[in-house]
């Protein structure tokens, strides 16, 4: 009998934190949902917005009455699921009412307005994860209920155009409900592990080496914790890899920032043999910037694979990361597509630094410099899309990187610099490719500082081995 009453208890201050963190979180979300309404009401002022704010009050308020009859009744007079039951009601109403946001949009809204419309339940179940995770089951109610709801709601008000919000939700999905699983299982073994310290204080009854044994077991928890975590980061990272990463003549590197890299360089080979290749930039770091690398993947790849041009491919990448990307957020980006035979490339450059050609045997440099606004800023009627042309030689090398190339930083805050970049590429006891001297030589500048931001880099051959003989000739 005195083994079960650490356990009632442990359940107690569980089941009593997830009322607490709930209680805040429905604080939180209504603010956010004045907020929303009033950002909506300004642009189409009428009933629709109001009326959805009215609903959404009226499910917060239910919720407010279970929390008032919570905290004002012993908690041992009901049995728990009584009050996880209620909670997961109450949870499903306000899910409902989240997911249809996408209904108070009228067709004619400025494009922002549908974005808010389909993000902000997102947004709402992901911080939800601090409260709901506490007991994971409840969190899935909140997410299947929102989820659905919003996915239905996205479809019946924007057609097909809807089906993306579905996507994103079946992406990110198991992503939330596994990191609310390791959330709510973390919390109950910390909650655990109090109460068991706190029953040995009182009791005197435990000892230095149980001390230590629930330190280890918290420790290899956290390990746990730490590798399934690396598990998820693994997995989203395979979602935004493809192509054909063995090309001839085409090298490529990228050191993210941190465990998620807001740079994306992808290769992949077209129906004729020619070469493609994309390295974009994405706004800031990490997971934020990381978010935008899975449509361009997807969208770049199936467009290669098709042997579209370069401009095509473009064109549809900037009106693909346009509708799903936030305002402020936006791609700069390379689009190279060489040749079979190795004499031509097409280079279009939106907002990344010059590309440089370095012709055999010739000093200096051929630029090409940024000729377009980056992927996601403007509409594909005011977007430039049209690539350039230029011919290649055998022994002919081409570069393409990310500012985080020439921005690495040392201790000293000593940027690499461009001009250090041109000098070492011009040197001529490099061996080819020059890539992996490249590497080397700003992996010894920065020594071990801290990386400043993502670093990104394509190296292409005109390969020798193609045209060496018609030269000769």
């Amino acid at each position: 009998m005195q083994k079960n009453k650490p356990t009632e208890t442990t359940e107690q201050d569980r089941l009593r934190l997830l009322f607490k963190q709930a209680q805040s979180a429905s604080i939180a979300a209504a603010v956010g949902a004045i907020a929303c309404t009033l950002v909506i009401y300004r642009e189409q002022p009428g009933a629709a917005p109001l009326i959805w704010l009215a609903v959404l009050m009226a499910a917060t308020a239910l919720r407010f009455v279970l929390y008032h009859r919570f905290f004002a009744t012993d908690i041992q007079h009901h049995p728990q699921q009584y009050w996880l039951r209620r909670h997961a009601a109450t949870a499903v109403l306000v899910g409902l009412s989240w997911g249809a946001l996408p209904l108070v949009v009228n067709a004619d809204s400025p494009a922002y307005i549908h974005e808010l419309a389909t993000l902000v339940p997102g947004f709402v179940v992901m911080a939800a994860i601090t409260s709901y995770g506490i007991y994971p089951p409840q969190f899935l109610v909140l997410l299947c209920s929102t989820g659905l709801t919003t996915i239905a709601t996205s479809v019946y008000a924007e057609g097909w155009a809807g089906v993306t919000v579905a996507i994103l939700f079946a992406v990110f999905a198991p992503i939330l409900a596994l990191t609310a699983k390791r959330y709510g299982e973390s919390l109950a073994q910390s909650i655990e592990a109090r109460s068991q310290a706190a029953e040995l204080v009182q009791e005197l009854t435990a000892t230095n080496s149980d001390l230590m044994h629930q330190n280890a077991l918290l420790e290899q928890q956290r390990d746990l914790i730490e590798q399934e975590e690396a598990l998820a980061q693994h997995v989203f990272r395979q979602l935004i890899l493809g192509g054909d990463h063995r090309l001839p003549g085409v090298h490529t590197w990228n050191q993210s920032m941190g465990t998620l890299s807001g740079d994306l360089t992808q290769t992949a080979r077209g129906p004729a043999g020619q070469a493609y290749v994309f390295l974009g930039d994405f706004t800031g770091h990490g997971l934020p910037a990381a978010l935008g690398a899975l449509p361009a993947s997807s969208v770049f790849l199936a467009m290669a694979g098709k042997g579209l041009p370069v401009d095509v491919i473009a064109r549809e990448l900037n009106n693909k990361l346009r509708q799903l990307l936030p305002i402020g957020y936006f791609c700069c980006a390379v689009l190279l597509e060489l040749s079979a035979d190795r004499r031509s490339i097409h280079v279009w450059n939106g907002g990344l630094p010059p590309v440089l050609i370095k012709r055999r045997g010739q000093p200096g440099y051929e630029k090409i410099a940024s000729h377009s606004l980056p992927l996601g800023v403007v509409g594909n009627d005011e977007f430039e899309s049209t690539a350039q042309r230029h011919h290649l030689h055998a022994g002919d090398l081409l570069y393409a990187y990310s500012d985080g190339l020439t921005e690495a930083e040392n201790f000293d805050g000593e940027m690499w610099g461009i001009d250090r970049l041109e000098a070492f590429l011009q040197r001529p006891d490099l061996p080819t490719p020059r890539l992996p001297s490249l590497i080397d030589t700003v992996l010894e500048h920065v020594n071990l500082a801290p990386p400043s931001d993502d670093i990104s880099v394509v190296e292409i051959e005109a390969t020798p081995k193609v045209a060496s003989r018609a030269d000769a000739a």
